[in-house]
């Protein structure tokens, strides 16, 4: 079987998975959210152990992913900073009555980045659900940027593969084209238009009401979720692996499958909070 088949396969099973929690949210999402963070937690944890000799607490940083995880989920990012301090302290005392001080400073560091990266970012995912006047505007802001998300990543995919002319452009992602990453820009912004459109015909109300939220939509997914890609692809050139694990036949793992969604969301999130009233 080729390795497209394998990754169509795939995306045809965890992709009704993800769009069925995003739709219905609330609770459902958050437990998505939640088995997805361990998962990737897991990841970090097998891939440094094994490339970095940085042998981190396991079991410590799973109660922390779920703790933050909830946190969120209950309380939203309020005070959220208090978290990530107490954890600090957390670590640093497992070493201190550990007497375990040799590579202290990387196990932390590199810790809280994985609590940062992973489990904090994922979540707002779950908080652009949350947003919107009426019932499941929210999840279809959310539903929207999946979709966009997918089909840009495919449009840049199949372009780059048949038309990829200019390589090695990034240093941490070889393989990538100009003409690739240029597909998936403006992609992004044709497919938010499109789909808002086909929506609106079809649902007689738009998921966007502004034209200022497909340009946001385009730039968040043409620039920020590529870019989201680009940023895991050099941490794996760093840790001198080609996947994060082969959880997903044929997409690599968990952090291979959400790095795009935890940039693209964390930006999106921000448009909607911070800069959207200003138009």
């Amino acid at each position: 079987m080729s390795s497209l088949a394998i990754r169509t396969i795939s995306a045809l099973v965890y992709g009704p998975i993800m769009l069925v929690c995003a739709w219905f949210g609330g609770i459902y999402l958050q437990i998505m959210l939640t088995i997805v963070s361990v998962l990737g937690i897991r990841e970090f944890c097998n891939l440094l152990q094994r490339h970095k000799n940085i042998e981190l607490p396991f079991p410590l940083l799973v109660i922390a992913t779920v703790v933050i995880n909830w946190y969120v989920f209950f309380f939203g990012l309020h005070h959220i900073i208090f978290i990530f301090i107490f954890l600090i302290v957390i670590f640093i005392s497992r070493d201190i009555f550990s007497g375990n001080t040799q590579n202290s400073l990387k196990r932390v560091s590199v810790g809280v980045f994985c609590l940062l990266y992973f489990p904090l970012l994922i979540e707002f995912m779950f908080l652009i659900s949350e947003l919107g006047t009426s019932r499941h505007m929210g999840n279809l802001y959310l539903l929207l940027l999946l979709a966009l998300i997918w089909l840009t990543d495919t449009m840049a995919y199949f372009v780059g593969v048949k038309f990829g002319k200019h390589r090695k452009i990034f240093e941490a992602s070889k393989k990538k084209s100009i003409e690739g990453f240029l597909a998936g820009f403006g992609s992004a912004f044709i497919f938010a238009y499109l789909i808002n459109l086909l929506f609106t015909l079809i649902f007689s109300y738009p998921i966007l009401e502004k034209w200022q939220d497909i340009i946001a939509y385009g730039i968040v997914v043409g620039v920020f979720g590529q870019l989201g890609d680009l940023m895991e692809s050099i941490l794996k050139r760093d840790l001198q692996v080609k996947d994060s694990s082969n959880l997903i036949p044929g997409h690599g793992g968990i952090l291979d499958r959400y790095d795009s969604l935890l940039i693209s969301a964390t930006f999106l999130y921000v448009y909607f909070i911070f800069i959207r009233n200003f138009f």
